[in-house]
């Protein structure tokens, strides 16, 4: 006698086609999210301190003693500090666990989703960190690094260090008068930044383009050197090429072509701005409507931005023919 199989049981709920519960994997989502946020990421541990306020006050490089006077401090140097208002600004990201989603895949297929949200979560903070690296203040507003635009601002031109002083038009931001590059370049950014007293070690973050054209160069070999924090830096996200005129070459392609960025870390020169509420910070993955089935319509956003606070710490060049320096553009809606 024929013996006629069982009927499988019917699973109820939203399950993957491997039957694996969505519960389950929101669990485990949440969990990854919460070791992810626990970890530094490169580029805020390299070259920023974190806050929670709306603004900051930041001395430029320019306490120094001077001869007493009778009783008080000399009224030149009170109140020094630049105040710095900090950006705060909320990002999504354009996913969302949708119920077909979550039916149509394997729970493999589905954890890959979140594996490239927290992918996306590290270029969210690399293309924010060039965007506000690289942007020039528009007059009549003076941002980022000294900008040319202190007059128009009303701000007060950059502080004088060892003998050397500046204007309000004193400007971070130059243009090269071609799209070659060569080692002057590198002068004009190491200039930029050492004259305002910044001795702490220096990078340049260059686009494919200018890395395949300066190891083009003739003088490359002579002027470069291997890193001993080559590895270091890649295992936190970075490319680093060589040691190159003084500068730590990062081969990064989220700034754009055309473009060199000189950054010093020592003092960490840009800040990121997080919410004031601790719950509020990170990578967040929130949950979706359905109570019962919390992965359903879940998705990933994380609240930050990043200024430039010590303005004299970096500078952008421009490899073009142009007379004025451009500010890249950058998409983030």
């Amino acid at each position: 006698m024929a013996v006629t199989p069982p009927i499988p049981p019917q699973l109820e709920g939203l399950y993957t086609t491997d039957s694996i519960d969505t519960r389950m994997l929101y669990k485990e989502f949440q969990e990854g999210v919460a070791i992810y946020n626990d970890a530094n990421l490169a580029v805020v541990n390299k070259f920023m301190r974190k806050s929670d306020k709306e603004s900051v006050r930041q001395w430029q490089r320019n306490m120094e003693f001077v001869i007493a006077s009778e009783g008080f401090q000399a009224d030149w140097q009170k109140g020094r500090a630049m105040e710095i208002a900090l950006a705060l600004d909320e990002f999504e990201l354009g996913l969302a666990y949708t119920k077909n989603m979550l039916q149509d895949q394997t729970a493999d297929e589905v954890k890959e989703s979140q594996k490239e949200a927290l992918a996306a979560d590290k270029r969210l903070m690399m293309k924010r960190f060039i965007y506000q690296a690289t942007r020039k203040g528009t007059s009549p507003v003076s941002s980022g690094w000294w900008d040319g635009n202190m007059a128009a601002a009303s701000v007060r031109a950059p502080p004088p260090w060892k003998g050397n002083t500046f204007t309000t038009g004193h400007d971070h931001f130059s243009v090269k008068g071609s799209a070659d590059i060569g080692l002057a370049d590198f002068s004009a950014l190491k200039k930029a930044i050492r004259e305002h007293g910044y001795q702490g070690k220096l990078w340049v973050f260059l686009h494919s383009d200018q890395i395949e054209d300066l190891e083009d160069l003739a003088a490359w070999d002579k002027a470069a050197t291997p890193t001993s924090i080559q590895q270091d830096v890649a295992t936190k996200g970075f490319e680093a090429i060589k040691e190159f005129q003084g500068f730590t070459v990062v081969h990064d392609d989220w700034i754009p072509s055309g473009y060199m960025l000189g950054i010093e870390s020592q003092v960490k020169p840009m800040t990121m701005r997080e919410p004031l509420n601790v719950s509020a910070r990170g990578l967040k993955l929130w949950k979706g409507p359905y109570d019962e089935y919390p992965l359903q319509e879940a998705y990933y956003s994380r609240r930050m931005d990043m200024t430039v606070v010590h303005r004299g710490a970096g500078a952008v060049r421009q490899l073009t023919a142009n007379a004025t320096y451009t500010n890249p553009t950058f998409t983030f809606r």
